[in-house]
C-alpha cells in the first residue's frame, strides 16, 4: 500500500508502515523507498499507479500539505482506493473535504494497534474484491498500458507483430523499479558469540533489537534475521562478530562480511568498561550501524555491485570519516574512485577526506579545498544530484558565501538526504550561523530524526535549542549525546560550555573542578573565577574575573572565553574573542555585544549583511519590537 503523509509526520507514517508490514502486508513509503538518484516524483507517480490502495496519514500538518493533494488527485486518475488514517482529531480543510467526501476514515488519534488492524483488514478486502472483479482488472490493464514510457511505445509500434510474451516483457523492462543498486542493500543479522559464560545469556537477543532499530530507523538500508544468507549470485551482507570479557573490559570485535564470497569487508574492536555492561547493545548498534549505513548507502547509488576489495576500502573511508579522520578519510577513497572512476560517490568520498584535512588543520587549507572543489565537480558531472556532493561542497566554498552554501544544502536535501540527515545537520549550521535559529532547530530535528545515534546532530540540536530560551527541551537532547558520545567528558565540557546560557554555575564550577577535565590552567582558572563571579553576582567580581580572561592566549580563547565575557558584561571583548565565529554573536549571553558599535563593521566584513540583503531574510533577534541597531541595516 502507499503512505501518504507529511512531511512533519514522518516518524508517526513510519510507525505505521512498520505496523502494518509486522502484520504481513507490503508498504511503499517515499522515505524509505525512493532509490538514491532516482527521480523523485517519478517514484511516487510509479508506485502510486501500483498500489492496490492509498493510506493518508492525517493530521493536522497533512490538512495544509500541497504534495498531498496532488497525491490525492493522482490516486483519484488511477482509481487507487483512499483509506485516511486519521491521527489528530483535525476536520479537513475545504480542499480536502471535497477530496475526502467519499473516502473511508479509520481514528488513530485514540490507539495506533488497533486501528492498523481495521487499515490491513479493509486493504485485504480491496485486493479480493479487485481480484474477483472483471472490471477492476480490466482497470489494471489499462493502468498497465498507461505506464508504457513514451520510447516503449515507440519500440511496440515498431514491433507490431511481435508475441503478446514479447511485448510483456518489453514493458517490464521499462517500467521496472529504477533501484541503483544491483543487488539487496539488506544486512543479516549474523551471531554475536559470547566467549565469555559470565555473560547474560539475555544479551545476544538484545545486541539484535538494537541493531534492528539502528537500521530500520529511516533509509534504504535494511536489517534480515533470516538464519542463512539469502539465494541468488549478487553480494550477501551479514553482520556478527563476538563478546568477551576481559577483566573489567568488555571486548566486541564486529565483523562484516559478503557471505557470498566469504570476504570480511569490515572489521572493527571496541573494548567498554565492564561496569556498564547493559549500555554495550546500543553502543555496538551506534558504532557498527553508522559504518555500515554508511558503507551501503553509497554502494546502492552505483548500478552494480562494487567489487568486495572497493567495498572494503569504501567501507575503511567510512570508518575514517565518522570518526573525523582527517588526512587518513583521504586514502581509502582514492583507492575506491582508482579502481571505480565512475563512481559518482567515491569522487564525493574524496572530496570528503580533503574537506576533512581542512578541518583538521593541514597548512596547505587553500590547496586542499582546490583539490576537494575538483573532486566534487567530477562527482557531479556523473550524478547531479549526488546529495553527498551537493551538500559537502557548500564546505569547501568561500565560507563567507553564505547563499551559495544555503543553495547546495537546499538542493542536496531535495535530491535525496543521507541515511544520516547529515544534508539536514549540514544546512542546520549554516542557519545558526547566520541567525536564523528557529529555522535551525527544524533542520536539526529532521537530522536527528533520520539519524538519533550522531551525537554531533544532538549537540547541535541542545545547543540551538538553548539559545532561542528552551533550555528545558535540549536538556534530553544533551543527555542522548553524552550516552552516544565516546568521550568520557562530554558531560563535563557542555556544563562548562553552556552554563553562561542556562544559568547553572553550580554544574560549571563542579565540571571546572574535576581533575579528568584537561584544560590549559590558566583558562581553567580563568572560567572557574567567571562562574564563580556570575553565581556570586558581585559586580567587583566579575571586573576581576573579566581581567582574568583577557590576558588569555589565542589558543585559549574557545567559544566558551567570549561567551563568558559577553554574560559578564564585557561586550566590546566577547565580540573581539568571537572572532569570525558567528554563531557565537546569537547566544543569549552575546546579546549586550549586538549592540556594540563596531558589530555592524563586522558582520558586513563576514557577508552576513550581504547575505539578510540577497535573501530577503533577517537573523531572528531582528524580529522583536527591542530589535539591535544593527537590523536596520538590513
Amino acid at each position: 500500500m502507499f503512505i501518504s503523509y507529511a512531511t512533519a509526520d514522518r516518524k508517526q507514517a513510519l510507525a505505521v508502515c512498520k505496523a502494518v508490514e509486522r502484520r504481513g502486508t507490503q508498504c511503499w513509503i517515499s522515505t524509505r523507498d525512493v532509490a538514491p538518484g532516482e527521480n523523485y516524483q517519478e517514484a511516487i507517480v510509479r508506485s502510486l499507479r501500483q498500489a492496490p490502495a492509498l493510506v493518508l496519514v492525517f493530521s493536522k500538518a497533512a490538512n495544509t500539505s500541497d504534495e498531498i493533494k496532488k497525491e490525492l488527485s493522482l490516486a483519484s486518475r488511477f482509481r487507487v482506493p483512499v483509506i485516511a488514517l486519521r491521527i489528530e482529531d483535525v476536520e479537513p480543510s475545504d480542499a480536502f473535504a471535497y477530496e475526502l467526501s467519499t473516502r473511508q476514515w479509520i481514528e488513530a488519534s485514540k490507539g495506533l494497534e488497533r486501528s492498523i488492524d481495521s487499515l490491513v483488514s479493509r486493504v485485504e478486502e480491496l485486493s479480493r474484491d479487485d481480484a474477483g472483479d472483471e472490471s477492476a482488472r480490466a482497470v489494471a490493464t489499462a493502468r498497465a498500458l498507461r505506464r508504457t514510457s513514451v520510447h516503449g511505445r515507440h519500440r511496440l509500434a515498431i514491433a507490431g507483430g511481435l508475441s503478446l510474451l514479447v511485448i510483456a516483457a518489453g514493458a517490464w523492462w521499462w517500467l521496472r523499479p529504477s533501484s541503483a543498486a544491483a543487488h539487496s542493500m539488506t544486512v543479516r543479522l549474523a551471531d554475536f558469540r559470547s566467549l565469555s559464560p559470565v555473560l547474560p545469556v539475555t544479551l545476544h537477543e538484545a545486541i539484535g533489537t538494537e541493531i534492528i532499530a539502528a537500521f530500520n530507523a529511516d533509509g534504504v538500508i535494511g536489517v534480515s534475521t533470516a538464519s542463512a544468507a539469502s539465494g541468488g549470485s549478487g553480494p550477501a551482507y551479514a553482520l556478527g562478530g563476538t563478546i568477551n570479557r576481559i577483566g573489567n573490559t568488555i571486548r566486541v570485535i564486529t565483523q562484516f562480511k559478503n557471505e557470498r564470497s566469504g570476504v570480511i569487508l569490515w572489521s572493527d574492536s571496541k573494548d567498554y568498561p565492564a561496569s556498564e555492561l547493559a549500555k554495550v547493545p546500543h553502543r555496538i548498534a551506534v558504532d557498527a550501524g553508522t559504518v555500515v549505513r554508511c558503507g551501503l548507502f553509497g554502494t546502492s547509488t552505483y548500478h552494480k555491485a562494487l567489487p568486495d576489495s572497493v567495498l572494503s576500502n569504501y567501507m575503511q573511508y567510512c570508518q575514517e570519516y565518522w570518526a573525523y579522520g582527517g588526512s587518513k578519510t583521504l586514502l581509502p577513497a582514492q583507492r575506491v574512485v582508482a579502481a571505480v572512476p565512475d563512481f559518482s560517490w567515491g569522487w564525493s568520498a574524496v572530496a570528503n577526506g580533503f574537506m576533512q584535512a581542512v578541518a583538521a588543520g593541514a597548512g596547505n587549507a587553500a590547496e586542499l579545498r582546490t583539490s576537494g572543489l575538483q573532486a566534487e565537480a567530477r562527482a557531479l558531472a556523473l550524478d547531479p544530484k549526488n546529495s553527498e556532493a551537493l551538500a559537502h561542497k557548500a564546505y569547501l566554498i568561500d565560507p563567507h558565501d553564505w547563499p551559495s552554501q544555503e543553495a547546495l544544502f537546499k538542493s542536496a536535501i531535495a535530491a535525496k538526504p543521507l541515511d544520516c540527515g547529515c544534508e539536514h545537520y549540514g544546512y542546520g549550521l549554516t542557519l545558526s550561523q547566520v541567525g536564523r535559529l528557529d529555522e535551525a532547530v527544524e533542520q536539526f530535528r529532521a537530522a536527528t530524526d533520520m539519524l538519533s545515534l550522531w551525537p554531533d546532530s544532538q549537540i547541535s540540536l541542545a545547543t540551538t535549542l538553548i539559545a532561542t530560551g528552551d533550555a528545558g527541551e535540549a536538556k534530553s537532547h544533551i543527555d542522548t549525546a553524552i550516552e552516544l558520545s565516546e568521550d568520557p567528558m562530554l558531560a563535563q565540557s557542555l556544563a562548562i560550555a553552556e552554563g553562561t546560557e542556562t544559568g547553572d554555575y553550580a554544574q560549571a564550577i563542579a565540571a571546572l573542578r574535576d581533575p579528568r577535565f584537561h584544560m590549559p590552567e590558566a583558562e581553567r582558572g580563568a572560567l572557574l573565577a567567571g562562574y564563580q563571579a556570575l553565581a556570586s553576582g558581585d559586580p567587583k567580581e566579575k571586573g576581576k574575573a573579566i581581567h582574568a580572561l583577557l590576558p588569555l592566549a589565542t589558543d585559549e580563547q574557545r567559544e566558551t572565553v567570549a561567551t563568558m565575557l559577553g554574560a559578564l558584561g564585557a561586550s566590546h571583548e566577547a565580540l573581539l574573542a568571537a572572532g569570525e565565529r558567528p554563531w557565537l554573536f546569537w547566544h543569549r549571553s552575546m546579546r549586550g555585544s549586538l549592540n556594540d558599535p563596531s558589530f555592524p563593521a563586522v558582520v558586513k566584513h563576514l557577508g552576513l549583511v550581504s547575505y539578510w540583503k540577497a535573501t530577503h531574510t533577517k537573523p531572528d533577534v531582528c524580529g522583536g519590537a527591542d530589535a539591535p541597531a544593527f537590523c536596520r541595516m538590513i
